[in-house]
């Protein structure tokens, strides 16, 4: 393939990747602390199939699904501290520079850049996430397995809460019951 091919089959992948929406799948995956807090305290509300499999730490989280060894890691880059605004009411802000990458069977297939800042304002700190450039992408079963995968934990995670909060929902639904005139 001719450079000019090559950075053109690049931009095509980076745009596949982005019409995939992966990076804010993978980024509503990633979640150790999350993840931890629910194996020590409330493991039911995690779905069975991923917990089984769950490992956590500071910066990674480890799980399988079906045959296949997924390793999602969070790495910093660097960090800075700004400050904006007049002397008098100057904000603080800290930015974080990192990657989130994907690994399947010690394989890298997807890396993307992630920007953290947190404002300190007078009022309330403000924080903000953005998902970054694409730095690897390559592309297998693992793009339909992902999504699936956060589906069904999100929905067995709605159903746990729905089991425990019967009440909550039977007041809901009468009150949106009233709204319609049901």
């Amino acid at each position: 393939m001719e450079p000019d091919e090559i950075r053109a089959e690049i931009q095509r992948r980076k745009q596949r990747a982005i019409n995939l929406r992966i990076r804010e799948i993978q980024w509503s995956l990633y979640n150790p602390y999350h993840y931890a807090k629910l194996l020590a305290d409330d493991a039911e509300l995690i779905y069975p199939a991923f917990r089984e499999a769950l490992e956590v730490s500071d910066n990674h989280i480890q799980f399988r699904v079906e045959d296949a060894a997924y390793v999602l890691t969070y790495k910093k880059k660097s960090e800075e501290r700004q400050f904006s605004g007049s002397r008098r009411l100057e904000d603080e802000v800290d930015i974080t520079h990192a990657t989130l990458a994907l690994e399947v069977d010690g394989k890298l297939v997807f890396d993307f850049e992630v920007r953290k800042m947190v404002t300190y304002t007078p009022d309330c700190p403000i924080f903000d996430e953005t998902m970054g450039e694409i730095s690897s992408f390559v592309e297998g079963p693992w793009v339909n397995v992902i999504p699936e995968l956060l589906g069904k934990i999100r929905l067995h995670e709605k159903a746990a809460w729905d089991r425990r909060n019967p009440p909550k929902i039977q007041q809901r639904l009468e009150e949106d019951m009233k709204g319609f005139g049901l």
